[in-house]
């Protein structure tokens, strides 16, 4: 690949990541001018259009989206080479981007063992990002990302951290008032506390029931789920982490136990990422340390 057409792509890159030129040339430290002469150079040699342009908007063509996805998954993996090739075998340094779900066990247990990461190693710096949305690890800027759930691409690292089992909580307030919950049926009548997940399915061998969330309370926050099936506002689906306490206390009351589901928590991380020592090194401390900053919350 000539120099030209690895400038073409990088400036190509850029631009459609940041959605203007004038943006991309203020994250790249390159001129407005010279970035357009090397995006179309790009179109012309590859002999299609990347970009529509007009005075007021600036987007993707078809072509350029799929060009784009295709490229920034090539460059991140040279990127990821070129790290893994000069990186030092003993010194520890660099940037890690992890992403984690967020809530009790994202700020209450993944970001304290971070901060202690951190501290172990100062000379590795650590950007964490909370969100549930699923991320394309091979096109995003992450290193590694916490997931619970079935993770459906085996061309990923995959690591266990911990197997949460989901229970369906209420107070007892709420089920003296509600009389007792012996099936999933019983569900279908009664306020719950749900979040993005609206869809509750209940399996067995040979049962499946699928209960649509309708009416009660909706909050994408376990934390806030948690406190309104105290109060009595529903019945609630919460990991055990969430549960365990008011469990313990008898501010709640576990329901339908025999439907109990069990998820796995992981480490998810692209190969070519995996191989860079800090990133190795952070999937290695986050286990190890899992089970005794849980403790509190079982």
């Amino acid at each position: 690949m000539n120099n030209i057409l690895w400038s073409g792509i990088r400036s190509f890159l850029a631009v459609a990541e940041q959605g203007s030129f004038t943006a991309a040339a203020e994250a790249t430290g390159l001129s407005k001018a010279s970035l357009s002469q090397q995006v179309t150079a790009l179109e012309k040699t590859l002999g299609v259009q990347l970009l529509y342009r007009t005075t007021r908007i600036l987007r993707l063509t078809e072509v350029g989206q799929g060009y784009y996805e295709q490229c920034r998954s090539a460059v991140n993996q040279l990127d990821s080479a070129r790290e893994w090739a000069t990186q030092s075998t003993e010194a520890l340094s660099g940037t890690i981007h992890m992403n984690s779900v967020g809530g009790l066990i994202g700020e209450e247990l993944i970001a304290p063992m971070l901060i202690a990461f951190q501290q172990a190693y100062p000379q590795i710096d650590v950007k964490l990002d909370f969100s549930s949305q699923r991320v394309d690890l091979i096109e995003s800027q992450y290193d590694l990302v916490m997931r619970m759930g079935e993770l459906p691409d085996s061309s990923l690292v995959a690591r266990r951290l911990h197997t949460i089992t989901t229970r369906y909580v209420a107070s007892p307030e709420f089920l003296e008032k509600h009389g007792p919950i012996t099936h999933p049926h019983d569900l279908r009548e009664l306020p719950l506390i749900y979040g993005s997940v609206s869809e509750w399915s209940f399996v067995k061998p040979d049962e499946q029931i699928r209960i649509q969330a309708g009416k009660g309370f909706q909050i994408a926050n376990g934390r806030v789920m948690l406190r309104a099936a105290e109060q009595g506002v529903g019945i609630a689906r919460l990991a055990d982490l969430y549960t365990n306490r008011g469990l313990r206390d008898g501010s709640l009351v576990e329901v339908l136990p025999e439907w109990r589901q069990t998820t796995p928590l992981s480490l998810i991380c692209p190969p070519a990422r995996y191989q860079l020592n800090r990133v190795r090194a952070l999937a290695d401390w986050l286990i190890e340390h899992f089970e005794g900053y849980s403790k509190p919350f079982r």
